[in-house]
Parts: C-alpha cells; sequence; structure tokens
C-alpha cells in the first residue's frame, strides 16, 4: 500500500474527519492535500508527520528481521523478466 493510500485510509477511518478538515486542522490548503494524497502523489515528511499526529498515530521504523533485502532494482528486473516470460539466467537471486 502506497503512503497517500494508506493516509487517506487512516483519514477515513476516523469519524467525522475528512481531507479539508485534516488540512484545515494541520495549516495547509486542502487541494493541495488532495493532490498530495491522490494515487501518485509524494507528500513530504513533514506532511506526513502533521497527519499522523493529527491523527493520534506516531511513525516508527523497524529494522527488518530478514538477513538479506535484495536490492530494489534487482528485484525489479526479475519481476520484469517473469512478466516478459524471459530467462532469469541472467539475474541473481
Amino acid at each position: 500500500m502506497s503512503i497517500p493510500k494508506m493516509l487517506r485510509s487512516l483519514i477515513e477511518e476516523k469519524e467525522k474527519t475528512t481531507i479539508k478538515r485534516v488540512a484545515k486542522a494541520i495549516g495547509v490548503d486542502h487541494g493541495s492535500l488532495y493532490r498530495t494524497l491522490k494515487d501518485g502523489g509524494n507528500p513530504e515528511g513533514k506532511t506526513i508527520q502533521k497527519i499522523l499526529d493529527y491523527l493520534g498515530y506516531e511513525l516508527r521504523i523497524v529494522k527488518s528481521k530478514r538477513k538479506e533485502v535484495k536490492p530494489l532494482i534487482q528485484s525489479i528486473k526479475i519481476k520484469t523478466e517473469l512478466k516478459k516470460g524471459g530467462d532469469l539466467n541472467g539475474c541473481q537471486s
């Protein structure tokens, strides 16, 4: 789930809360917040923090328990090759 989509879900879940109300409370233009929270939006860290604070959440970053994390580029390459029905011999797994 994308960050904008997750934030929209949190706003929609809270009773009597709208994007317009959140925008007013955190001091941003509601049109700007709508655009930021649409699919493909890229909210700034401070905007994410303000929204989460308003809704009563906090952001925590926790180290993964997995020992090895594949680089994003490698994952994309593998998925692309699989979709094309290609050979994965050139890709490391």
